[in-house]
């Protein structure tokens, strides 16, 4: 009857949930570091989906981009980490190149943008093609 109970450590019951989430947050981290505020940037055109939706419905009216690249679907956040966002003059003027997909192909979305208020003036929105030909359609230009 006098049988002893070993109980195992903290470690050996929960190493197999501990390191994986320590490898993850350590993950994280360096995402963070590497990447500086671009997590900041992607974020900030994501929660103002006007910016490029507008945009993308200027490109819609284009009779080349639909010769070129069908109908446009909507721009969903992976296609935004396909490009580029750089912010200038605190944050009210940007640049910023975002995947646009077709029915007959993808491209790319260049815009460029000054904030008025709370609205977007457009300055520049050209739609860059790779295949089959590169080809460069320029749809707004001031």
């Amino acid at each position: 009857m006098n049988e002893l109970i070993s109980k195992k450590s903290w470690w050996n019951r929960n190493w197999k949930w501990t390191l994986p989430t320590i490898g993850i947050v350590v993950c994280i981290f360096v995402f963070f570091m590497m990447t500086g505020n671009a997590a900041f940037r992607y974020g900030s055109v994501y929660v103002q989906p006007n910016l490029t939706e507008n945009a993308l419905e200027i490109a819609k009216k284009n009779d080349r981009v639909i010769e070129k690249l069908g109908e446009l679907s909507p721009i969903d956040f992976f296609r935004l980490l396909e490009g580029e966002v750089e912010y200038s003059n605190h944050n009210t003027s940007i640049a910023l190149t975002v995947g646009i997909r077709g029915t007959k192909g993808k491209a790319k979305l260049d815009i460029v943008a000054n904030k008025k208020g709370v609205n977007w003036e457009y300055q520049k929105i050209t739609v860059r093609i790779k295949k089959p030909k590169k080809e460069s359609i320029t749809i707004l230009e001031e």
